[in-house]
């Protein structure tokens, strides 16, 4: 059996154009591709080891060389040394007393003994014709020279307003300006009333209806105080009206002169069997 012979590429591409025209440039790109493809796969590997190789050598040559001192330098900015300036102290300046005035004695009476001198004093028409000032002895001085007020005090006296007396007078409704007020006015106050009292089973039973008469005093912080009864009906119904005058919130206190003053208020507590 015979085998076949092998055929090289560039013998296999010489019988292929051997009748053709190899100058066209098919037959040297294909003779050449062999050659190019390892220029190129040469030229592309050596490529791809410098991006990975050189890095990594560019660092070990680096910790490979000796390091240099380095001394980072800071630079203090320093401000100019302060310059004492010395201030020479003023000149004292010493302020002659103004002149006195000019006086004339004219002493109280004194009382003497027969055997003591008495000095004659200064006669009346002298001392008003005289420009001097009127003293207890004769001295020299300027007429024209401004009167001695003595030690003028130089401090700021501040007067302080005197604080107004607490009014603990009770006033009737007449006495004020405006009279206390329960919260809510008027008709809360019926409501008040009417939700807290309790009709006393004993004047229920005895049929006893009407109006109890009730005095208290609406102090300045509105706080019912002092209540008494002034008229009662009877069957407990004072009592019962006593208690619900007890049970009531802070009023609105009456006020005299603009500010807040007791005030006795007088409440008709009506009891009615429905």
């Amino acid at each position: 059996m015979n085998m076949p012979e092998r055929v090289s590429p560039r013998d296999m591409l010489d019988i292929i154009f051997a009748n053709r025209n190899r100058s066209y440039g098919a037959y040297l790109l294909r003779r050449e591709y062999p050659a190019t493809m390892r220029r190129a796969l040469g030229w592309g590997m050596l490529l791809i080891g410098s991006f990975i190789f050189v890095p990594q050598l560019i660092t070990a040559l680096a910790a490979a060389l000796p390091s240099e001192n380095v001394y980072d330098a800071e630079y203090v900015s320093m401000a100019p040394p302060p310059i004492e300036v010395i201030t020479p102290p003023p000149p004292v300046i010493e302020t002659p007393p103004p002149p006195s005035r000019s006086t004339i004695a004219f002493p109280p009476p004194l009382v003497v003994t027969n055997d003591q001198p008495e000095e004659a004093p200064t006669a009346v028409d002298v001392i008003l014709d005289s420009d001097a000032e009127v003293s207890s002895k004769t001295t020299e001085g300027d007429v024209d020279a401004p009167p001695d007020l003595g030690e003028v005090n130089t401090e700021v006296l501040y007067v302080e307003a005197p604080a107004p007396k607490e009014d603990n007078t009770t006033y009737d409704l007449a006495g004020v300006q405006k009279p206390p007020t329960f919260p809510g006015g008027e008709y809360d106050l019926l409501k008040f009333l009417a939700e807290n009292i309790h009709y006393p089973a004993m004047a229920r039973d005895a049929g006893i209806s009407g109006n109890v008469a009730i005095t208290f005093v609406v102090n300045k912080d509105g706080s019912v105080s002092d209540a008494q009864v002034l008229k009662d009906i009877g069957g407990g119904c004072g009592k019962e009206a006593m208690r619900v005058i007890a049970l009531m919130p802070r009023w609105s206190p009456g006020e005299a002169n603009s500010h807040p003053v007791k005030v006795r208020f007088t409440l008709p507590v009506r009891f009615r069997l429905e």
